[in-house]
């Protein structure tokens, strides 16, 4: 196997500046990799159609799990990356030449159809989607192209996050402005609300934060409005008849006698994640079925293991995946 350097690798933030410079030097060059990076994005989407087409064809796997399916994304970017690299499916090639104003009449064609003819083939594979993935391209090109200074959008994010997490209720949010990018981030902004609910139910905070872990894939699966916008809830907390705010109606994996299946189902939705944490200390300590969970005070696999018993969720491995997160090392350093 061909080793990965650091400007292959797909989460390699670092080389806009790089690329900057090779575009004054070497045009040319700099618009192939501008090129190979769209290429790239594209074959990702492909690469996830076909996961998500698999689903629904063979059955969801016993084994999977939001962590599973973070590396599973991980690997399907990188892969995207090497293959745009290594010649893709000719989308690049035929981008630069639209780019330097070469119709495909003037330069070899992609078997008997021409570039024009390839892009039409690629396009009636999903035209809604590759047409979103332009925009999304464009947008991201025109971003980098203005910026000098590639983290700065994470940074702006972040700091959104942060807000989010320390505000009063702030109405409609796109969900994309509360995803997660990474563990630590995870940890870092919302470990001060978790020690506010563990006080206020008088259990471990660890337990808590871990079971928003479990639920949303450490921030990076966040459940959506049907509008796109966020509904914070980070506890997988489903709208029953004595819920009478707002809802967010999505698909949800449950567990029957031990097998898995996909059903929809409606979920509470907040306008902050402060109020998803408050709520949830209001949900365990108004329901009887929770009382055991909340007398296991610092004993953060016990509250698990009572959650469980509760039947807070239909995974049968529900607890266990818990305190999986909770001897992972983005937690041996909370206090």
């Amino acid at each position: 196997m061909n080793k990965i350097t650091s400007n292959e690798f797909y989460g390699d933030l670092s080389s806009l500046a790089a690329l900057k410079t090779q575009a004054q030097k070497d045009p040319d060059a700099a618009l192939k990799k501008v090129a190979q990076e769209f290429e790239s994005i594209f074959i990702g989407m492909l690469l996830k159609n076909m996961r998500s087409s698999n689903e629904l064809i063979g059955g969801t796997d016993l084994f999977s799990s939001s962590q599973t399916r973070q590396y599973e994304e991980m690997l399907d970017s990188q892969m995207a990356q090497s293959m745009a690299k290594s010649g893709g499916v000719g989308l690049a090639d035929a981008l630069i030449r639209q780019f330097e104003g070469r119709g495909s009449s003037d330069v070899p064609k992609f078997g008997a159809a021409g570039d024009s003819e390839l892009l039409k083939s690629i396009a009636t594979q999903d035209l809604a989607k590759v047409q979103l993935l332009a925009q999304e391209a464009s947008r991201r090109l025109l971003e980098n192209s203005q910026s000098s200074d590639s983290s700065t959008g994470n940074k702006q994010r972040i700091e959104s996050q942060a807000a989010l997490a320390k505000s009063e209720p702030v109405g409609s949010v796109p969900v994309k402005n509360v995803i997660f990018d990474s563990p630590e981030s995870f940890v870092e902004q919302l470990w001060p609300l978790a020690k506010q609910a563990g006080e206020k139910l008088g259990v471990d905070p660890k337990a808590i934060l871990a079971q928003t872990a479990l639920e949303t894939g450490w921030g990076k699966y966040p459940i959506a409005k049907s509008d796109g916008t966020a509904s914070f809830n980070m506890f997988g907390i489903k709208a029953d008849s004595r819920w009478k705010g707002e809802r967010a109606v999505v698909t949800t994996l449950e567990y029957d006698n031990g097998v898995a299946k996909k059903q929809k189902a409606p979920f509470r939705a907040y306008e902050s994640f402060s109020e998803s944490f408050n709520d949830y200390a209001n949900f365990l300590q108004t329901s009887e079925r929770y009382k055991d969970a909340l007398l296991a005070g610092d004993n953060a696999a016990m509250f698990a293991a009572y959650l469980q018993k509760g039947g807070y969720a239909t995974d049968p491995n529900y607890s266990q995946k818990i305190d999986s997160i909770l001897s992972s090392k983005w937690f041996k350093t909370l206090l």
